[in-house]
C-alpha cells in the first residue's frame, strides 16, 4: 500500500503519514513553530480525532514543542524509545546522552544557552514506549520502528514498507546528505549506518534539510 506522506516544515521538518485509520506525525517541531505545525495540518485534512500518533525520534526541544499541545487538541498518543522517555519526564533531558558527546560542533555550543527560546521544556509524560523493530500496524501505519542511536541513546527511525526511512537526526542534508553534526556516540551511529544499509529503503527523510534517495547514504 502506497502510504500518503507530507512534509510540515515547522522549525524542522515534521512528517505527517496517512494511514489506514487516520494520521501518524513524526516529530513536532519547536513549540514557537506551532502555528505553522497547525496550518500544515489543516492542509493535508488532519482534523480533530484523525491525529492518533505523535512519534518523537528524540527528546531534543526542536522535536517535541508542540507534542503535549497536540495531544490535548488531538487526543493523539505520543511515543517515544524508553531511553527518551527517561529524559522526556525528567527536567534535565540529558539521560539521554553522554556527558561530552563525541561530536559537538561550535556553533551547537554557542546556540545551546539560547535552547529556552525553543519552548516546550516542560517535562512530558510518555503515552507509549516503543522498541526496535516495533510495528505502527495498530495505529492503522505500515511501517516499522528502528533503533539508531548515535545523534542520542534513545534516537529512533521509521521505515515505512514503502521504502520511506523518517532518520529524525541521524543524517541531515543542508548542504549535502551526512551525519547530523552533534554526534553523541560516534560508534553507535556508524552501527546504525551500518544496520540501515541492510534494510529495503528509497528515500531517506531527514528533520533537517530535503528527502534524499538512500543510495546516497553510501557516502555518508
Amino acid at each position: 500500500m502506497l502510504q500518503e506522506i507530507h512534509r510540515i516544515c515547522a522549525g524542522i521538518n515534521c512528517y505527517l503519514i496517512r494511514g489506514r485509520e487516520g494520521f501518524a506525525l513524526i516529530d513536532t517541531g519547536p513549540a514557537m513553530a506551532r502555528r505553522r505545525l497547525l496550518r500544515g495540518l489543516e492542509r493535508t485534512g488532519c482534523g480533530e480525532e484523525d491525529l492518533r500518533l505523535i512519534v518523537l525520534t528524540h527528546g531534543d526541544v526542536d522535536h517535541i514543542g508542540s507534542a503535549v499541545q497536540l495531544r490535548e487538541m488531538f487526543g493523539a498518543q505520543i511515543a517515544a524509545h524508553q531511553i527518551e522517555a527517561r529524559a522526556l519526564e525528567s527536567a534535565g533531558r540529558q539521560s539521554n546522552r553522554k556527558e561530552k558527546p563525541d561530536l559537538t560542533p561550535w556553533f551547537f555550543q554557542a546556540l545551546m544557552p539560547l535552547g529556552r527560546l525553543f519552548g516546550g521544556v516542560d517535562p512530558l509524560a510518555l503515552d507509549l514506549i516503543l522498541e526496535d523493530e516495533q510495528s505502527l500496524s495498530p495505529f492503522g501505519i505500515d511501517a516499522t520502528v528502528l533503533h539508531l542511536p548515535g545523534h542520542s541513546g534513545g534516537s529512533i527511525g521509521v521505515l515505512t514498507e514503502d521504502g520511506d526511512l523518517f532518520c529524525g537526526d541521524l543524517f541531515w542534508n543542508m548542504r549535502r546528505p551526512r551525519l547530523h553534526p552533534l554526534i553523541d556516540d560516534l560508534e553507535d551511529a556508524r552501527a546504525s549506518i551500518q544496520k540501515l544499509r541492510g534494510l529495503p529503503i528509497k528515500t531517506i527523510h531527514p528533520a533537517h534539510g530535503k528527502p534524499f534517495p538512500a543510495t546516497q547514504m553510501a557516502s555518508v
